[in-house]
């Protein structure tokens, strides 16, 4: 036991002592989890910018452009020159390029949007054509016979893309851990004869190994919390669900993580080989299994390979409990799962494992 506290807490001076460790596995996914953020975690409506040219549609044409004014999501410019504003369409700065005929030719109300950006065009133009449809009704006099109301249901919690990021953020770190953390630890330790020279002292080889286990297990959780602090503090994140947990499964994940970090460094024969083997695994695992964005947004064919992997399950339990708040229950089959990742993981180690 005093062979295991001893190792412990060497490791943690060692983690403190080590900038490279500390970027990597606090400094690190706060800047990814800042820059994605600020990048795609834009809330609130969005707006379409929309220039409107008036060839002469008299006072019908006053009245469009002034309705068009009182929708919430359009920034109306009046325009002159269609050839220009074409142009400023190209160039992305319009979303709708919007032609009133003259009043009487009975022309159609042209729309021009940019094919480039289909989506944000489309749903701009869905906007004008109710509009357009709207406007129909009221100059015909007609009563719609059929109407829509929406009532809006308030949920849970509103939640912006820096909550659904953090949990994937928290996931990734665990994994990072493992299989660049302990990886390149272990094989410097046996490069540099430290794990031959555990062989000659009092304290059992297995109260060391374990003593590593237990030391990356609470650098995981110290990161979890500075990661999480920073989060709600700076950047206003909510966590919905329980925190201890997400501690929990910080756990589990690092266990995991930890015996695949062992299983890869009795492969390599030097720490920057143990890096780059953990760095191609965990890489590929990074961008698929959910950490940045959904997986479902990635095609088809490659949701078999990212049911696969063992980051998916704790990026999906994870993102549960901390956005949605959700129970544990319908996830412990991919906890089981991780947890067999986890353990064959041991078991290849444990018959690999050299300590020179």
């Amino acid at each position: 036991m005093r062979g295991f506290a001893i190792t412990v807490l060497m490791g943690l001076r060692m983690y403190v002592r080590d900038r490279g460790a500390v970027f990597w596995g606090i400094a690190f996914p706060l800047i990814l989890m800042t820059l994605i953020g600020l990048a795609f975690g834009r809330s609130g409506t969005p707006t379409y910018s929309v220039a409107v040219m008036d060839r002469d549609a008299g006072l019908l044409g006053q009245g469009l452009v002034a309705g068009l004014r009182s929708v919430p999501v359009f920034s109306i410019a009046e325009i002159s020159d269609t050839d220009t504003a074409l142009a400023q369409l190209r160039q992305g700065r319009l979303t709708l390029v919007v032609v009133f005929p003259p009043a009487g030719s009975g022309e159609p109300v042209r729309a021009y949007f940019d094919q480039s950006r289909s989506t944000d065009g489309q749903t701009a133009l869905v906007i004008l054509e109710r509009f357009v449809a709207e406007a129909n009704l009221r100059l015909a006099g007609a009563v719609p016979t059929v109407r829509v109301q929406a009532t809006g249901v308030a949920g849970r919690v509103q939640l912006r893309f820096l909550d659904f990021l953090l949990p994937g953020i928290l996931a990734m770190t665990v994994m990072q851990t493992g299989l660049s953390g302990v990886t390149y630890v272990v094989t410097t330790y046996r490069q540099r004869l430290i794990l031959k020279r555990i062989l000659a002292t009092p304290a059992h080889p297995a109260a060391f190994l374990g003593g590593l286990v237990g030391r990356y297990t609470l650098t995981s959780l110290f990161q979890m919390a500075v990661l999480i602090a920073v989060a709600v503090l700076v950047f206003h994140a909510k966590i919905v669900g329980s925190l201890a947990t997400l501690a929990a499964l910080v756990v589990v994940g690092t266990l995991a993580f930890v015996g695949m970090g062992f299983a890869i460094s009795t492969v390599s024969s030097t720490p920057e080989s143990a890096n780059l083997l953990g760095s191609a695994i965990s890489f590929p695992m990074m961008f698929l299994a959910g950490v940045f964005w959904p997986r479902e947004f990635m095609p088809p064919a490659f949701q078999p390979v990212i049911n696969l992997l063992p980051l998916t399950p704790l990026v999906d339990v994870m993102r549960a409990v901390s956005a949605r708040g959700e129970s544990l229950v319908p996830y412990l089959w991919g906890l089981a799962y991780l947890a067999v990742w986890g353990a064959v993981s041991f078991l290849v180690a444990a018959r690999r494992f050299r300590w020179e």
